[in-house]
């Protein structure tokens, strides 16, 4: 039966406690992330969105915007991941299960593969209510602005942190994945589904921080190294269902754990501008670390 959009998944439909305990993995420093400071944002949706938004998104590298999509657009977004993760079109491949649960991914069930899916991807070609999100028109205006040209598809994600043991994603900048150079903009969109908070994993930012490249080292993933944060500017992003944040390719962020009983859903999209010319993959990585060979952190 489909929950209301507002109802996150929770583990207990799927799980045994000691099943998820078993799956429970913390292996970052306990402080990487703050939880002091909250960044705020822009209320009443798309249409108040105006000048000064815009220049607050070019000075510090984020724009969040509350009430974007409303109740119909965020059931629709989540009726378009369970039909992917639950396999309505056979053909499709891009789904990443969390690790903990890789080596039992055949055997699990629809409602458990629901419930430890960590990622899908490439999905624009395959889940028409997905892609009309991704093309909604009043999101494509306002990224056409923050990147001051006509948006094009650059990538298409579903983030689906489970609840108990969605793992971390590490401090990054989404720029070091793609092939353009600094001067491209590339726009971020992470549009909540369920409503994000400290205790389910939900985005921390370093504001001001997109203005230049950081060397990624291969750790827990590909990453700026735990002692290059800086912690003490960290903000978390609060989201209730249907607000968006927009980020710089450059800003550093990353998702601690999830370690409550809800599900973490979103969508994220990456959009480059219409005339930016891609750059060879040995460029990209002599900026960003060639995945952290030859170096330590």
């Amino acid at each position: 039966m489909l929950k209301s959009c507002h109802q996150p998944y929770r583990i207990d439909m799927a799980f045994t406690p000691n099943q998820i305990k078993s799956f429970q993995k913390l292996d970052y420093p306990t402080d990487l992330y703050q939880f002091d400071k909250a960044a705020r944002g822009v209320d009443g949706g798309f249409c108040k969105v105006a000048t000064g938004h815009i220049q607050h998104f070019q000075d510090h590298g984020y724009l969040i915007v509350n009430d974007a999509f409303d109740t119909n657009e965020i059931q629709q977004g989540k009726k378009g991941i369970r039909n992917l993760v639950g396999q309505k079109y056979p053909d499709f491949s891009g789904l990443e299960i969390e690790p903990q649960l890789i080596k039992r991914q055949e055997k699990l069930t629809v409602g458990e593969r629901i419930h430890s899916t960590r990622k899908a991807f490439n999905f624009l070609q395959t889940e028409p209510l997905l892609k009309d999100l991704f093309y909604a028109p009043k999101l494509l205006k306002v990224v056409s602005k923050l990147l001051n040209d006509t948006p094009v598809h650059l990538q298409d994600m579903a983030l689906l942190k489970p609840a108990n043991f969605g793992t971390e994603k590490p401090w990054h900048q989404d720029c070091a994945y793609f092939n353009f150079s600094l001067d491209v903009t590339v726009v971020g969109v992470w549009i909540a589904l369920d409503e994000a908070k400290p205790e389910n994993g939900c985005m921390h930012i370093i504001p001001g921080s997109h203005k230049k490249p950081r060397i990624h080292f291969k750790k827990r993933d590909w990453q700026i190294c735990d002692t290059d944060v800086d912690r003490k500017n960290d903000f978390f992003v609060p989201l209730k269902p249907g607000g968006i944040l927009f980020f710089h390719g450059l800003i550093h962020h990353g998702t601690p754990s999830n370690q409550s009983d809800q599900s973490r859903w979103a969508l994220q999209f990456h959009y480059r501008p219409q005339n930016a010319c891609e750059i060879s993959n040995d460029d990209r990585l002599s900026i960003f670390g060639s995945q952290g060979k030859d170096a330590d952190c």
